[in-house]
């Protein structure tokens, strides 16, 4: 939830985003589970700190980021 509110100027097109009670990326409404996981039209990718940051931060910490993470 922190990636979400911490821009101040969203990607609308690409970004994570809330709307209503729902978050959406592009058109498509995505959900995430207790653990992090995240599910996107039906397709569940692993949660992690490498892909919360590439689809949320525009500055990427690429410490983080892992072949997996790009992949997914």
């Amino acid at each position: 939830m922190p990636y979400v509110y911490k821009r101040r100027f969203p990607d609308t097109q690409y970004g994570v985003r809330k709307d209503g009670v729902m978050f959406m990326i592009g058109d498509s409404h995505i959900v995430v589970d207790t653990v992090g996981d995240i599910t996107i039209k039906d397709r569940v990718f692993k949660g992690s700190k490498g892909l919360w940051e590439l689809l949320n931060r525009k500055k990427l910490n690429t410490e983080f980021i892992t072949k997996d993470d790009l992949k997914s």
